[in-house]
């Protein structure tokens, strides 16, 4: 071997190594960034909280001797007023809104049909217990429901209660008054219309709304 030659073999093995360190190099640098790719950050921040919801409660219940108006009223004759005492009650952690009362017939009698001449509906409150013996109210009286015909009543129809709040609870005089009136029944028979003689079942049903939905912010 000459010295070119020898030369030229020794220039071209220090090539070849140089190639095989920078492919090396190569493939070791697309392995890093290959790394990196898939190299994320993760943070989180937790909290608990409780959600409670609220309750919407009614109920009537009746009070003293006179059993409420779950008592039937016997031999009504005009211009009669029979009292009945009820506690309406709001059971609920909700406050309430638009209370009404509604009245169902179980049939269809002049007294819930005519306006004038059949039942006539009154409805107040007292702030403490009625005096059933009397009917008179030791504080202060509310007007929840003004003289309404019973023929009214067949829809609902809005009363003021004294309080709507959670908890509230209403004592409760219904007055059932049979309007004063003439009727002429001829050899026995009853006229056309009459009041006389009737015995419907009458269903009182109290219904109150939840207040308005509120947004807060905290």
């Amino acid at each position: 071997m000459n010295l070119i030659s020898g030369t030229v073999i020794q220039s071209a093995a220090r090539l070849s190594v140089k190639l095989v360190v920078v492919a090396a190099a190569t493939v070791g640098g697309g392995a890093l960034v290959s790394s990196s790719v898939f190299a994320s950050l993760t943070a989180t921040a937790t909290a608990s909280t409780t959600v409670t919801t609220g309750t919407l409660k009614l109920t009537q219940t009746s009070t003293g001797a006179s059993g409420g108006i779950s008592t039937g009223t016997i031999s009504m004759a005009p211009g009669d007023t029979i009292n009945r005492y009820v506690t309406l009650l709001n059971g609920g952690t909700l406050d309430a809104i638009t209370p009404t009362v509604r009245l169902t017939d179980s049939g269809t009698t002049t007294l819930t049909t005519d306006a004038v001449n059949g039942l006539q509906i009154t409805i107040n409150a007292c702030s403490v217990a009625w005096t059933q013996a009397s009917g008179a109210c030791g504080g202060t009286t509310t007007a929840v429901l003004a003289s309404t015909s019973a023929n009214t009543l067949l829809s609902d129809t809005a009363i003021t209660l004294p309080s709507n709040l959670a908890a509230a609870s209403s004592a409760l005089k219904i007055s059932i008054s049979l309007p004063a009136g003439t009727e002429v029944t001829t050899n026995g028979t009853l006229p056309v219309g009459t009041i006389q003689g009737l015995s419907p079942s009458l269903t009182w049903t109290f219904t109150e709304t939840q207040r308005t939905a509120t947004t807060t912010n905290s």
